[in-house]
């Protein structure tokens, strides 16, 4: 027997004779182990010096989904359970066991014992009760906001100091895969008191993480420190104990020149955000390599339909047809990108391939903006009553590629007779640009979560609505995928998201998206979780 399993195993579980789906710890046989020390025998002590280019600006778990503030916080939390980022299998962690009724509208959860937040509270089932009820309800006078990643949720129950369960008002199938999320992380008694601004500071919230928040100089350098008690890692890390590193230092170093020749000249041990171009210059140098950080999902451009010019969707199909990913990659991206072949990535569950329908044909382009009454005008650029088919695009401030990509997207738009006209983005009015078709049709986003949930989460026009318009058929499609506990139903109502997500020209995916770093060599054993995110537990210096 084992207590490993997939999303789509657990659901099937679930349905077996109407019995409830038990895992135990104590049985399981763990997956192929991902924690790699790297070659050599680990060896405790020293400070990772890590350079950022943006700057965290809250450390709370449930605060924000941006990586600027996850990599950090990664760090400084644990989840109830622990998803593998090859499998997405499920496995324990503060919970070393759970059962569900078959209709995935109840889960108990037993805790993992001895555990202790960094304050010395321990964990116990009113602690992971009360988390939870403020993530699946919010409580306003506090600032918190409810989760989109746990809809229907009803209420918690204290059975024991040890077990909890979660009530919800309709099948909940994503809600196991939740648990293991980064933005699940369970925090102190204490610090459920706080309001979200004093959540943010990292000074203040306490985790029961291997590092706690030691100091900040605010948009200069965070620096974490190991806890010397903890000893709660999940299996499938394959690490046992604290962490080796005394601590971690992140320093914001904006330019990627700069970072790039910090890590070369050994100011520093690690960099993320790499651009492709500089990713020769890191394995040219003696000492020096890539790492590429899978976040299981691709980089994609949706596509606002009220944008002017972009209401017709023969125009907005005809933008998918135009655009050539195998030109982007050649241009501006290097070996560490695959080209996105749907609007989810393929080690998620719930993924559908779309390559055909994906597929660069600028002579369907043309055909289409014919179809729509978009004519050719002296300079190539089509015309229509007059208007020329000129469309807007912010470039994200959020990705390292952005930029080199989107270039060469308006080069192969302007093929088919399309103006894109660009600008740059940036990070103080990019929140409020996203959702103004008047200046922006694109939203390039990463959406990650290693579940089909994440298809809800996406693009439910009640959750996040990445387009920021309602579709009635999609919005069925995306909830019902997280109420079909048999496997094949879910699986069919993903994979009719995913067709009517391209069908309708909301989405250009681009490729499947990576969080680069440049190491030296001497560092060893760096992880990540399921949506790419480094975790430092079992990494160590080889100096």
């Amino acid at each position: 027997m084992t207590s490993r399993y997939t999303p789509a195993h657990l659901a099937s579980r679930m349905l077996v004779g109407g019995a409830t789906l038990l895992l135990l710890a104590a049985c399981s046989s763990g997956p192929a182990d991902i924690s790699d020390s790297g070659g050599g025998t680990p060896k405790s002590g020293g400070t990772l010096r890590v350079l950022d280019y943006l700057e965290s600006t809250c450390l709370s778990p449930a605060g924000s989904n941006a990586y600027k503030d996850s990599v950090i916080s990664n760090q400084l939390y644990d989840r109830l359970t622990y998803q593998d980022p090859e499998t997405a299998e499920i496995s324990p962690w503060l919970a070393e066991s759970w059962e569900s009724n078959s209709a995935a509208t109840e889960y108990t959860f037993k805790l993992r014992p001895g555990v202790t937040f960094s304050d010395g509270s321990p964990l116990t089932a009113r602690v992971v009760a009360g988390n939870y009820d403020q993530l699946g309800k919010g409580q306003p006078d506090l600032g918190i906001t409810k989760s989109t990643w746990i809809p229907n949720y009803d209420r918690s129950e204290v059975v024991d100091d040890s077990t909890v369960k979660f009530y919800f008002t309709a099948p909940s199938v994503g809600f196991l895969q939740a648990t293991s999320a980064f933005n699940q992380g369970i925090i102190s008694e204490a610090s459920l008191t706080l309001k979200n601004e004093d959540r943010c500071q990292g000074s203040q919230v306490v985790g029961s993480g291997p590092f706690v928040f030691e100091s900040e100089e605010k948009g200069k350098k965070t620096v974490l420190e190991r806890r010397e008690d903890y000893d709660w890692n999940p299996a499938g890390l394959g690490h046992e104990g604290p962490a080796y590193l005394d601590s971690i230092e992140y320093s914001i170093v904006k330019e990627g020149s700069v970072r790039l020749g910090s890590l070369l000249a050994g100011q520093a041990d690690s960099a993320r955000g790499i651009l492709p171009t500089d990713e020769a210059l890191v394995t040219q140098n003696p000492g020096f390599s890539i790492q590429a950080l899978d976040v299981g999902q691709p980089n994609i451009l949706t596509i606002n339909p009220d944008t002017p010019n972009l209401e017709d969707v023969r125009v907005r199909q005809a933008l998918i047809s135009a655009t050539d990913t195998d030109e982007i990659k050649s241009s501006v991206l290097s070996s560490s990108y695959t080209i996105a072949s749907s609007v989810l990535g393929p080690n998620n569950p719930g993924y559908e391939d779309l390559s055909a329908e994906l597929a660069y044909d600028p002579d369907r382009a043309k055909q289409l903006l014919d179809d729509a009454g978009w004519v050719p005008g002296p300079d190539g650029i089509r015309t229509k009553d007059g208007v020329r088919l000129t469309i807007p695009a912010a470039i994200s401030p959020h990705h390292i590629t952005a930029k080199s990509a989107m270039e060469v997207l308006a080069e192969q738009f302007k093929r088919v007779g399309v103006d894109l006209r660009l600008t740059e983005g940036n990070l103080a009015t990019w929140a409020k640009v996203i959702t103004d078709p008047s200046v922006n049709a694109f939203n390039q986003t990463t959406p990650t979560r290693l579940d089909s949930d994440q298809l809800r989460t996406t693009w439910d026009s009640s959750q996040q609505n990445v387009v920021n318009h309602a579709f009635p058929e999609l919005d069925s499609l995306v909830r019902q995928q997280n109420t079909d506990v048999d496997p094949a139903a879910r699986k069919e109502s993903a994979a009719g998201a995913q067709k009517f997500i391209i069908d309708n020209g909301l989405a250009i995916p681009l490729y499947d998206d990576v969080l680069v770093y440049g190491n030296a060599d001497y560092v060893k054993g760096v992880t990540r979780e399921a949506q790419g995110r480094p975790t430092y537990v079992d990494t160590w210096l080889d100096k």
